[in-house]
């Protein structure tokens, strides 16, 4: 907490001054300081390389002793082996170590006036009050100034400048904030990027929408996230982390995946969560709902009450280019891709629509009919499974963007209306599938917040608490969560 020392106060009423934040919590509000989310970068491999730019140090975590400071522009390199991780500096083996290592950031000492003018040491993240009075810690404090006694003006330059650690695999270097941790998995290395959730949101933001989007839709996309990372924390945590930075969690490319404006939104909601019963939200969302979004349980495996279908008319705008897409498969392309996602057959003979889902719009099970690899009459119902999903298994199954979709089939023999395609099998003498096309509309899973939806109502006008209530149903937006 704050020191109650007069010329600490005069520092923070300047600063807070200056960045037009409220000067102190109301009564009853407390401060909270932000969750740190742990995120998997890399899993499964046998080296990683690394270097920082600013302070950092190596640490033994399993004998929390310190290896070594880490000097900008050294390269390190951390590979698996049997006994433990091998750790090299500029080509040089350094050791072995038990696992996990950490790579963390030090403070840094900035100096700043005081109420009295005079310089006072001090460590980031430096502490200010944010929007609705929440306690926001300042970690990259490059550029900010703070006002002291008599409108005394002083610029915060860090020495050392931004902690960042640069990853190497390949030919692919990208930066990060934060900490980093090198741990053994089952068949290698993992690494883990730890860092303030706020941080981490800068380089989400971005990377699942267009930074170019109107604001109100960039601000959706960021409480979402929020919302997201948040109610998904220790999800892997037998792994080691919180999420992954793939499309399995919510796509991280890092610092090199940041952009001012994204930053601008992640900063503008700082702390708002949306919650459902007191709780942050699973608030999952997808690219275009193609018209209609849709009941969990009719696309995954449970209900979740929150994410209710419900038709999407701002997901069709001028920008939006998933609709009325087509895709064919010969039948032997159809078989190759079905195998590809698991489905074995050695002759297909047939696609049928089994069931749709609540809204009708997506496909929600699809029996495919023919022989399996024995030559035996086989019929998969994708989509029926429990443990596999629903409309969203169909979609994967069959390499679509969207389960939103009819089937244009050409068979060797086209049936009369009276004619039943067999449930178990496929006789010589019946229609067999030559070719077929979808034609369909939307892209991804289509539950929870379309994102061209978003974009669609933040052009016209509605903020974007509208949009988040309109995508997730029976939600509060909460301001401060945790205090």
């Amino acid at each position: 907490m704050f020191k109650k020392s007069l010329s600490s106060v005069i520092l923070l009423l300047g600063l807070l001054a200056l960045l037009g934040y409220p000067a102190w919590p109301a009564p009853g509000e407390v401060m909270v300081e932000p969750h740190d989310v742990r995120v998997g970068l890399v899993q499964k491999t046998s080296q990683v390389a690394f270097s920082v730019t600013g302070n950092y140090q190596l640490v033994d975590y399993d004998t929390n002793k310190i290896i070594s400071e880490v000097a900008p522009g050294q390269r390190w390199e951390v590979r698996y082996s049997p006994d433990g991780l091998e750790l090299y500096r500029d080509g040089t083996r350094i050791g072995s170590f038990k696992e996990p290592l950490g790579l963390s950031g030090k403070a840094l000492q900035v100096d700043v006036l005081s109420g009295t003018g005079k310089q006072v040491k001090r460590e980031s993240g430096l502490h200010a009050l944010g929007a609705n009075s929440k306690k926001v810690v300042l970690n990259n404090l490059a550029g900010v100034s703070v006002m002291g006694a008599g409108g005394q003006m002083k610029k915060i330059a860090p020495a050392g400048g931004l902690n960042l650690v640069t990853l190497y695999q390949g030919d692919q270097a990208r930066r990060y904030r934060g900490n980093m941790e090198f741990r053994l998995d089952d068949k290698g290395l993992t690494v883990v990027n730890q860092l303030p959730i706020e941080e981490y949101l800068y380089g989400v933001v971005p990377a699942e929408m267009p930074a170019y989007w109107p604001g109100e839709a960039l601000k959706a996309q960021a409480v979402a996230a929020r919302s997201y990372v948040l109610a998904q924390m220790g999800t892997y945590a037998s792994q080691g982390f919180d999420v992954l930075a793939t499309q399995a969690s919510q796509v991280y490319r890092g610092y090199d995946g940041e952009h001012p404006a994204a930053s601008k939104a992640v900063d503008e909601t700082r702390g708002i969560v949306v919650t459902y019963r007191g709780r942050p939200i699973s608030a999952v969302f997808h690219s275009s709902s193609g018209g209609y979004t849709e009941n969990s349980e009719d696309v995954w495996r449970n209900q979740v009450e929150y994410l209710r279908g419900r038709p999407d008319p701002f997901d069709r705008n001028p920008q939006n280019n998933h609709y009325d897409w087509t895709k064919t498969y010969t039948a032997g392309q159809l078989k190759e891709q079905l195998a590809a996602m698991g489905y074995h057959f050695s002759e297909i003979y047939d696609l049928v629509e089994m069931e749709r889902t609540s809204t009708g719009q997506r496909v929600k099970i699809l029996a495919v009919i023919g022989l399996g690899l024995d030559g035996q009459p086989l019929t998969i119902e994708i989509g029926r499974d429990p443990l596999k999903g629903k409309a969203d298994e169909v979609r994967r199954a069959l390499g679509l963007k969207s389960a939103c979709f009819t089937m244009e089939k050409v068979m060797t023999q086209q049936p009369t209306e009276t004619q039943v395609i067999p449930v178990q099998g496929q006789q010589d003498d019946h229609p067999r599938l030559v070719k077929v096309t979808f034609r369909g509309s939307g892209w991804g899973h289509g539950v929870g917040m379309s994102q061209y939806g978003a974009l669609g109502m933040a052009s016209q006008g509605y903020s974007y608490q509208e949009i988040l209530k309109y995508y997730y149903s029976g939600v509060q937006i909460v301001s401060n969560y945790g205090a």
